[in-house]
């Protein structure tokens, strides 16, 4: 592979205990009980769109106040063990680096500035570039059009579904960051449990 378009909340960094609580939170100002399990396998599955529409919260409001209880949350999000020496690695190879997420672009710099991982990125692409969310392949599509990339030789990776689907549909190879065993027959190319791993696309 040489090109890489990672996902970010739970595939680069570790936020998802931070963001299953917050959801927990506004389903709780919703005055919806939930088991905290199923709420994070919806997550995981589908996305807090799934969440917002299992339990009857408009996604505009459920999303505001998810955003407020996350930024109320002092813990601070850290990437997954190996994450900087994995990327360092296939920057090495010369090999290009990309994000898209849900999360938006200002915040996401911010936490790669804190750890001296932004260096490793050529570009991000969050929600305020206005394109479909995933598993919708528009801003895979924007990328791969924008760098002229090979689809055989580019990668999405991502800790969920959608990413996975997000990647298939834009006729790149997806690679799915199972570092939990909650999900199973997730249709992807390559299935890797850790960032060490991962660095084997590098020879694919």
């Amino acid at each position: 592979m040489k090109n890489f378009i990672w996902d970010f909340d739970g595939t680069l960094y570790d936020t998802y205990p931070m963001i299953l609580q917050a959801v927990m939170k506004v389903l709780q100002k919703n005055e919806v009980t939930a088991d905290e399990r199923e709420v994070y396998k919806m997550l995981k599955e589908f996305s807090s769109k799934k969440v917002a529409d299992t339990y009857g919260i408009d996604f505009v409001s459920f999303t505001q106040a998810l955003h407020g209880f996350e930024a109320a949350d002092k813990r601070e999000p850290c990437p997954f063990a190996g994450v900087k020496e994995m990327l360092a690695a296939i920057q090495a190879s010369g090999a290009r680096q990309f994000i898209m997420t849900h999360r938006w672009g200002e915040d996401t710099k911010k936490m790669l500035e804190k750890h001296d991982l932004l260096v490793y990125f050529e570009e991000i692409v969050g929600p305020e570039m206005n394109f479909a969310r995933k598993p919708d392949p528009e801003a895979i599509l924007y990328l791969v059009n924008k760098y002229q990339m090979v689809p055989e030789e580019s990668v999405m990776i991502g800790d969920r579904i959608m990413d996975v689907l997000a990647g298939n549909r834009a006729g790149i190879r997806s690679c799915f960051f199972d570092n939990e065993g909650l999900l199973s027959d997730v249709n992807a190319d390559f299935v890797y449990h850790s960032p060490q791993e991962m660095t084997q696309l590098l020879e694919k």
